[in-house]
């Protein structure tokens, strides 16, 4: 074989061996994380949380709320949790006797209540129960979330949802839900990227759970933790007289604002049963005075 042929063919085998192996070592890494819009609080925002569990119980303890709101003093910020246990971007959960339909509008609907300058949106992890032949459905729901929640005006921050911590028996071991939650949040950094919003991964955050889902106290704190550098916020002392006290008043303006747009008894209200305790209905905006009292004494907290 001429000299000339022999090196050719061993520069086009080295070639091919090298670019198998950038592949194979390609495969082996996590995705490349996704560019996505800067974020950072801004003076007068109304903070409106919306998403499932996660984003309900972040009310039980507070920490979130009151580290940001202290970490920011001189931002006059004020937050609305619309959690909501078992939710998804097509709202439902909020449908309660109804359709699908009907509480993707009960969703829209309470946003619209807190006319929020910044959405901050945690969906994913009950969508993700229908695998990966889910994420195309998942996708599109989220788009059009979004679309209704445009009219708004107001920013987004999306965020991608934790992994489930696998706690042994007797609860089921979590990686294959965890891998294809994994493309549900690569999917939602997608979906930021396509519209100019911000993302943050929560994927790989800490705090340990009570059942392998739900936050445990310190798990809460841990993760805000974690979280508040991601959030442009200092860190936070959980413990000082300051967050003790804030955390206590939050709790009760957000026990104010969940019975003003999920009153327990909303059946009577305004659906099938409203002609018998329907008049009763004026009542509810007038948990909005005693809402804003508590915000009142929550913005002088802030500032001792």
């Amino acid at each position: 074989m001429p000299l000339f042929a022999f090196l050719c063919r061993r520069w086009l085998g080295l070639l091919s061996l090298s670019l198998v192996i950038a592949v194979l070592s390609a495969a082996g890494k996590p995705a490349k994380a996704v560019e996505t819009a800067k974020f950072e609080f801004q003076d007068g925002d109304r903070v409106v949380l919306l998403g499932g569990a996660f984003v309900e119980r972040l009310q039980t303890h507070g920490y979130l709320e009151a580290a940001i709101t202290a970490g920011l003093p001189d931002k006059n910020l004020t937050f609305r949790n619309l959690g909501w246990s078992g939710d998804t971007v097509w709202g439902d959960s909020r449908g309660v006797f109804g359709s699908r339909p009907e509480g993707f509008q009960r969703l829209v609907s309470d946003v619209n209540l807190c006319k929020p300058t910044l959405l901050m949106i945690c969906y994913g992890e009950n969508e993700a129960y229908a695998g990966v032949a889910g994420l195309d459905e998942f996708r599109g729901g989220l788009n059009a979330l979004l679309d209704a929640l445009k009219p708004t005006g107001a920013r987004v921050l999306l965020l991608g949802s934790r992994k489930h911590e696998n706690i042994g028996p007797p609860f089921p071991a979590p990686a294959k839900y965890n891998g294809d939650l994994r493309k549900y949040s690569e999917t939602t950094a997608a979906v930021a990227q396509e519209r100019g919003a911000a993302f943050i991964d929560l994927y790989d955050l800490p705090g340990a759970t009570e059942n392998g889902l739900h936050l445990t106290e310190a798990g809460e704190r841990e993760l805000v933790h974690a979280a508040l550098p991601l959030l442009g916020v200092p860190s936070a002392l959980f413990d000082s007289p300051q967050q003790v006290a804030l955390r206590k008043v939050i709790g009760a303006k957000n026990e104010l604002f969940f019975h003003r747009y999920r009153p327990q008894n909303e059946t009577y209200l305004f659906l099938f049963r409203k002609h018998e305790q329907g008049n009763n209905a004026v009542e509810i905006p007038q948990f909005d005075p005693l809402i804003a009292e508590q915000e009142k004494e929550i913005a002088r907290l802030k500032r001792s």
